[in-house]
């Protein structure tokens, strides 16, 4: 086939943050809380030395971060201070062309 009868699968992408969180072992419950609500998905989670602070890092669609700051703040007692930036662009679940499609 030549190049102009080929076919191509159009894939549509969101954008994902980074989302960086600081907060004490006590509040940490209520980040998972709050993250999996937005479709958030934590990657990473330590402690630091001699401190009671943790530091967890997920991933969170752009389009579910409006607001995540002040329900974070809400669901850890104002214990959590999140950072987020931009990550990378994640495929869709299903095609937002579907008729009844969670995306669409």
């Amino acid at each position: 086939k030549q190049w102009y009868q080929r076919r191509v699968a159009v894939t549509a992408c969101l954008p994902i943050y980074l989302c960086e969180i600081q907060c004490p072992e006590a509040a940490v419950g209520g980040i998972y809380g709050c993250l999996t609500k937005r479709r958030g998905m934590v990657f990473s989670e330590s402690q630091a030395e001699g401190t009671p602070m943790f530091y967890v890092k997920a991933h969170l669609p752009v389009n579910e971060s409006f607001g995540f700051s002040s329900a974070l703040r809400a669901a850890t007692g104002g214990q959590a201070f999140p950072q987020c930036v931009f990550d990378h662009w994640a495929e869709m679940p299903t095609s937002p062309m579907v008729i009844d499609s969670p995306t669409n």
